[in-house]
């Protein structure tokens, strides 16, 4: 349920989220609920259909604080800009995943951390060996299927 896990992750009013590989929304919207009016939520897919649904949604249901980026891996967002990144359901997709950790390294705030979850798909020990092949996340905490990571210091692209 998409809507409980967000609300695990202890966003708080002000903070900017990128939604990695967003789909049609499901964590998109929760998390710029919880971050408020002065808060962000980055909404990137490579998909344009995806983008729209976000977009005709936002519009629909008067949110103002969602931008999206149409990208298969470049986020176009500025350094240590964001505090969390969602990565959900997108890992297993990925082909070239050291690419995309170094953007999503480039964007973190030194204090931020990168979520993502573990499934069928992709299980927790799988997750933990990429994050520590690239060595620039380590793990923070886990949440049930969720699992936090802060970034390495001095680790940079």
């Amino acid at each position: 349920k998409p809507e409980e896990e967000v609300r695990k992750l202890g966003l708080k009013e002000g903070q900017k989220v990128l939604d990695y590989g967003c789909g049609i929304g499901s964590y998109t919207f929760p998390a710029a609920r919880l971050v408020g009016e002065s808060g962000r939520v980055y909404a990137l897919d490579k998909e344009p259909s995806a983008i729209r649904k976000i977009e005709e949604k936002a519009r629909e249901e008067g949110f103002h604080n969602i931008d999206t980026i149409l990208s298969d891996m470049d986020t176009g967002l500025p350094d240590e800009s964001v505090d969390v990144i969602l990565l959900y359901g997108v890992l297993p997709e990925i082909k070239h995943k050291e690419p995309l950790l170094r953007e999503l390294y480039r964007v973190l705030k030194p204090t931020g951390y990168l979520s993502t979850r573990f499934c069928f798909r992709m299980k927790k020990e799988r997750i933990l060996k990429i994050m520590e092949e690239t060595n620039l996340f380590s793990l923070k905490e886990q949440k049930g299927h969720i699992l936090n990571f802060s970034k390495r210091s001095g680790k940079g692209p």
